[in-house]
């Protein structure tokens, strides 16, 4: 009895609330006034259907499910029992899944972002995830980069009116009729013939332009004003 329980469990957690989820945030996301800054590279590679690797803070990644660029991508999503609600609620938006983070699992997990990256996917990833520190770059993202020859295009994004979490990511929910604001930064590219420095150097290059880019964008939502 307990283990058709446990079955039945299983079977209403990972069929029913991923769908459930995902039906809400459609009806929620439409309540959003959405805006977009920078996204004339992101047009052209789409255009193109060029891969890249799209580097959203873990705080934002919800909101990745709202970009017009999701389609044809694939989220590094964490292998622990949370990831797999957040990988199956992610395929009701089109956006596969490659399971494990550049830290835990971090090989296999980099071997299956190369090969999405080969099959022409572009690939999401959280550069301060999946503990953090909070916008911090891990040194995974930059390796992705390295070892595939695409670029990464840092994406940032904040609202007018929103709920923050004390989460350590301080994760950003969004209230109803909020408008929303869409950043995507300059292609960031890493050489593959560079040395542990040099990629310490653009490790810290990506951090930097990513808050400085968060930090734009929230002032812009403070202020309207564009600068």
């Amino acid at each position: 009895m307990g283990s058709f329980r446990k079955r039945l469990h299983d079977s209403l957690t990972f069929r029913v609330l991923p769908y459930v989820g995902a039906f809400l945030f459609r009806v929620f996301a439409l309540t959003i006034r959405f805006e977009e800054k920078g996204s004339e590279t992101m047009a052209a590679f789409e255009r193109d259907r060029r891969p890249y690797i799209a580097a959203f803070w873990h705080g934002h990644i919800l909101m990745m499910l709202a970009s017009p660029y999701r389609m044809r991508s694939k989220a590094m999503i964490s292998s622990h029992r949370d990831g797999e609600l957040i990988s199956k609620m992610a395929a009701h938006f089109g956006v596969g899944s490659i399971r494990g983070s550049t830290t835990r699992g971090g090989i296999q997990a980099l071997k299956g972002a190369i090969r999405a990256v080969h099959q022409g996917f572009k690939v999401v990833v959280t550069p301060d995830g999946p503990r953090g520190p909070r916008y911090i770059v891990q040194p995974g993202v930059i390796e992705l980069a390295r070892a595939t020859g695409v670029p990464i295009i840092p994406i940032v994004f904040s609202c007018t009116r929103k709920k923050i979490l004390s989460s350590w990511d301080r994760f950003i929910l969004p209230y109803p009729f909020t408008r929303g604001v869409f950043f995507y930064g300059e292609p960031f590219y890493v050489e593959r013939q560079m040395g542990k420095e040099a990629l310490e150097i653009k490790r810290k290059e990506l951090e930097k332009r990513m808050q400085r880019m968060m930090e734009q964008v929230e002032r812009y939502c403070e202020t309207g004003i564009w600068r």
